[in-house]
Order: structure tokens, then sequence, then C-alpha cells
């Protein structure tokens, strides 16, 4: 199976890493080119105790991919997982540009 992770924040990065754990290939998207080529690199834009582990370990078997391209991401995914802001406006409401 097959699933793209949408954001690379605390919820999406943490979110893919542990379903490629499990054995499930996953691609995380995100638009932030120097965050995706960091995560290549093993380096976190977030601190999770043991998070760099699980990421290079599963980046270095071939189920952990990390790419700014959404369209190739979610044409192979079974399961699309949604991880980005919704910032409150000022009504208290959701920003869902995002």
């Amino acid at each position: 199976m097959h699933i793209a992770v949408i954001g690379t924040g605390y919820v999406g990065l943490v979110t893919g890493a542990c379903f490629a754990e499990f054995g499930v290939e996953v691609t995380c998207v995100d638009v932030d080119e120097k965050k995706i080529e960091g995560l290549k690199n093993n380096i976190m834009p977030i601190y999770e105790p043991g998070l760099d582990s699980i990421v290079e370990k599963n980046y270095k078997a071939g189920r952990l991919h990390f790419t700014t391209d959404i369209k190739s991401a979610v044409e192979q995914a079974l399961v699309i997982f949604l991880a980005v802001g919704t910032p409150p406006q000022e009504d208290g409401s959701p920003d869902m540009s995002y």
C-alpha cells in the first residue's frame, strides 16, 4: 500500500514516519523545498524524540519519500492524509486556504 501525507509539520511528518515504520510506503509532500531537502538529509524541521532515527531508517529503506510534487505523490496513493495548518481567522473559524 502507498499513502501520501500532505504537510511535513508535527502531524504530517510524524504520521508519515510512523506508517513507514509499520512497513507502508509513504510519500510526504510539502511546498517548502528547503524543508524537503533537509528531510532527505535527515535534518528534522521539528523535535520529536526518536523521530530522526525513524525517518533516517525508513528513508534509507526506501519506504519513506519526500517531495514537493503533490501530483506525483497523490497519483500513486491509495490513501491521502491532509496535515496542513488551519490557523484561526479573526472570527475564530479555521482558515482552510492551505
